[in-house]
């Protein structure tokens, strides 16, 4: 089951149920706003990035949908993760800051500053254990997008990890932020159900095309 809608994550979290949800795995706006400059045609700004005012309301609404041993993985940029382990800490203990080192390196200040190739992705663990083997915390696997469909795409090998290790078969996912579809393709990939919202209405189109052809792949095959 994959239900993705072009809609505000408030509204659809408003008309979930408490308790349902099993694994939180979403990448939100990092109140940076945030202008991809790396490809020759630059991506749009991401809609919401230029505030995290809509952040404490968020995470009270995704503790009240979460079940009571789910795990969550909210991505981060160092700019405001400050900001973000606050309001996280209000609800939640966390476990873990996850670094993601990259391949490559970002571009910013190439000449005043250190070229970043790492990203932070905030774990939550309400009560339940990790699947498979006791991980580290820094993920230096070769997992990479090329940010094709999104400024801040996130690879969907590297969802379905998160995934594999946090839920099992036929669990439930949530999604805020969907951007490409990364996280909606790897739970169909794994056999999760997944729901999810993106309201920019471009990328939604995207994730809706790129989903519906992965479906499609999977009938043929």
């Amino acid at each position: 089951m994959i239900d993705l809608r072009n809609t505000d994550c408030m509204i659809l979290l408003s008309e979930m149920e408490s308790k349902t949800v099993d694994l939180v795995l979403t990448d939100p706006p990092y109140g940076m706003d945030f202008q991809s400059n790396y490809r020759k045609e630059k991506h749009k700004k991401i809609t919401g990035d230029d505030n995290l005012d809509w952040l404490p309301k968020w995470i009270d609404e995704i503790a009240r949908v979460t079940k009571d041993d789910a795990h969550l993985y909210i991505w981060c940029s160092w700019h405001k993760v400050d900001v973000f382990k606050i309001e996280l800490e209000r609800h939640f203990k966390i476990k873990n800051l996850i670094v993601w080192a990259k391949n490559g390196g970002g571009m910013g200040d190439l000449k005043g500053g250190y070229g970043g190739r790492h990203e932070f992705c905030f774990f939550v663990n309400k009560g339940k254990d990790l699947n498979g083997s006791r991980d580290t915390d820094v993920i230096d696997k070769a997992y990479r997008t090329g940010n094709a469909y999104h400024p801040t795409q996130k690879p969907e090998n590297l969802m379905a990890y998160f995934i594999e290790k946090s839920t099992n078969v036929g669990d439930l996912v949530l999604d805020c932020f969907s951007g490409s579809g990364s996280t909606a393709i790897a739970c169909h990939q794994t056999k999760r159900k997944f729901i999810g919202s993106e309201l920019d209405e471009d990328f939604y189109e995207i994730s809706r095309k790129r989903i519906d052809q992965v479906m499609a792949q999977t009938l043929l095959f």
